[in-house]
C-alpha cells in the first residue's frame, strides 16, 4: 500500500478504526508504527510493525530489506484529520504531500 492510498483510511477515526480492525488485527491500537520500504517516498510501500518488536531508530533493516520510519499510525491519523478539517477540498495526493512536507521539517 502506498501513501496516497492509506490516507482515504485516514480522514475521520470512523475510518481510521474501520481500517485498523480490519486490516491491523496484531498489533495493538497505539502501537502501531508506519515505515516505508528503502525511502520515505510517495512511491514507496507501507509496512506496519509493533514497535515493541523492532529497533527504535529511524532507519532499520530487517531481512535484508530497509526500512525508513514515517510515523507512528495514530499520530499520521490526528495529522490527516487535521488537515482535511481546514483543507476540505484537498485531494488524497495534496494530504499525502502534505504528510512528508511534514515529516522533512521533523526530522
Amino acid at each position: 500500500m502506498k501513501l496516497i492510498e492509506l490516507v482515504k483510511h485516514l480522514k475521520t477515526v470512523k475510518e481510521y478504526e474501520t481500517f485498523i480492525s480490519a486490516q491491523l488485527i496484531d498489533i495493538e491500537y497505539d502501537l502501531i508504527d508506519m515505515y516505508m520500504i528503502e525511502k520515505v517516498d510517495l512511491e514507496s510501500d507501507i509496512v506496519f510493525f509493533n514497535p515493541e518488536k523492532i529497533p527504535n531508530k529511524i532507519i532499520i533493516e530487517i531481512e535484508e530489506v530497509i526500512y525508513e520510519n514515517l510515523f507512528p499510525l495514530n499520530m499520521t491519523q490526528n495529522l490527516v484529520e487535521e488537515f482535511v478539517i481546514s483543507n476540505k477540498t484537498a485531494s488524497d495526493l495534496e494530504i499525502a504531500q502534505f504528510l512528508l512536507n511534514y515529516r522533512q521539517k521533523d526530522v
